[in-house]
């Protein structure tokens, strides 16, 4: 998740954002951490194509608790649509695909 904080926004709990991902994963690799980088990115990455599997896209932003990119209701604050094609979650799902051991 982005943050713990259940606020309403999209920048707190329950979302997580596919850079965010991507960086942890380096971080954890870096510090000699990488089963934990492996298991952080098989975990976003599988989620990201169960949801294809389901929309058919992929989309901005996604709640990681439910393993859904379904925010509908769960925004107070920001802008509420959830961008399909959204680059970042494009690049960042090749990038996982590419650097990930998939089980």
């Amino acid at each position: 998740m982005t943050s713990v904080n259940v606020s309403g926004s999209q920048w707190d709990a329950p979302f997580g954002w596919a850079p965010l991902q991507l960086f942890a994963g380096e971080g954890l690799r870096r510090y000699g951490f990488a089963a934990d980088a492996e298991r952080v990115a098989r975990a976003f990455l599988s989620m990201l194509v169960e949801d294809f599997e389901r929309r058919g896209t992929l989309v901005e932003k996604y709640d990681v608790e439910r393993r859904t990119s379904d925010s509908a209701g769960a925004l107070r604050f920001g802008y509420v649509s959830n961008e399909v094609g959204f680059g970042w979650t494009n690049g960042v799902a090749l990038e996982l695909a590419a650097t990930t051991t998939l089980r």
